[in-house]
């Protein structure tokens, strides 16, 4: 038995370590497929303990006393101060607790025999069919899916917070140390605590974009060990099976969201081009020659009918709506 190994972890689960700590236990967590399996599924483990604490799990007082009192003998426990209330022993109740749980009952035996119980029934899963949709998570987390993205997760997501990602789709994660956030979009996993950042895989085309706005996201190719750390204003993209990391110039690429707009000498054909992605509309120069024309100009939150008139008045050119789209003439 490797004690040390197991108070790191029954520290890391009660949620009693340093971000720095958290952070290098991770990473040697990760460098060990066994050692992430188990850790994933203690995780889950210890989450349902948490949420059911009288779920008829056994007689926990009894347990409690008989392994503080071993690990009080073996010298794993600080000493606590004469007069101790209850409520200052509580963090060692959570360190003996994980340890109980590793060292007593098993890992197999609890995962097999108490969380799969709880895992049953298909995924649920959501579609944008038009325009932007609003999908608010089990945990409190949630996501903004561009058109055509669909998202998916498990039925038990309070316990494994994993995402499967088609599309583009913008997240608001809440934070949760002992469960982290993951999403897979093809090979790409992105794995976060609590943040916010854009994912977009476009049609079947392998390659990911990850956009952060708040926090880290680390960023790891599936099946190997290759990963980066991507801070606020990074993007990191996946090309032939490689991650690299830019810096995110485009003033205008979370616009299908936000449908804020910056556009700086920018060629009419760009501009019109930019709000068709953004408000999935067919815009169509009716016999109007575009390259020569340019532009300077700033939109906020506005309809696209709003925004095509002021175009129209810019240049002289009139605007109509039809069912196929909108017709720009002179």
């Amino acid at each position: 038995m490797n004690k040390n190994r197991d108070i790191d972890l029954a520290r890391f689960l009660a949620g009693e370590m340093s971000v720095k700590e958290e952070i290098a236990f991770r990473n040697e967590v990760e460098s060990n497929p066994k050692q992430q399996s188990e850790l994933n599924n203690m995780e889950k483990t210890w989450k349902y303990f948490d949420e059911n604490p009288s779920s008829g799990n056994g007689n926990s007082s009894k347990a409690w006393g008989k392994l503080h009192r071993r690990l009080e003998a073996d010298g794993l426990l600080e000493e606590q101060p004469a007069g101790t209330g209850s409520k200052h022993i509580l963090p060692a109740l959570k360190i003996a607790a994980s340890i109980m749980l590793i060292l007593a009952i098993g890992i197999p035996a609890l995962y097999f025999g108490i969380i799969r119980n709880n895992e049953n029934g298909p995924d649920q899963s959501h579609y944008s069919e038009k325009g932007v949709s609003t999908i608010n998570l089990p945990d409190g987390s949630r996501i903004y899916l561009n058109e055509g993205a669909e998202i998916s997760y498990p039925p038990a997501f309070n316990l494994e917070r994993t995402v499967d990602l088609k599309g583009e789709a913008f997240f608001e994660v809440m934070s949760d140390p002992v469960n982290p956030f993951t999403v897979r979009s093809d090979k790409v996993v992105i794995s976060v605590l609590g943040t916010s950042f854009n994912v977009k895989r476009s049609g079947l085309a392998p390659e990911v974009e990850v956009f952060v706005k708040t926090g880290k996201v680390r960023m790891s190719m599936e099946h190997s060990g290759q990963f980066i750390t991507l801070e606020p204003g990074e993007m990191g993209r996946s090309e032939s099976q490689n991650l690299t990391r830019l810096v995110q110039k485009d003033p205008n690429y979370m616009s299908w969201k936000t449908k804020d707009f910056k556009f700086v000498d920018a060629e009419l054909l760009e501009v019109l081009q930019e709000l068709e992605e953004s408000y999935h509309v067919k815009i169509h120069p009716d016999q109007v020659e575009l390259h020569d024309m340019k532009i300077t100009t700033s939109y906020s939150e506005q309809s696209i009918d709003a925004i095509l008139e002021t175009i129209g008045a810019a240049f002289g050119l009139a605007i109509s709506h039809r069912e196929d789209g909108y017709y720009l003439t002179n």
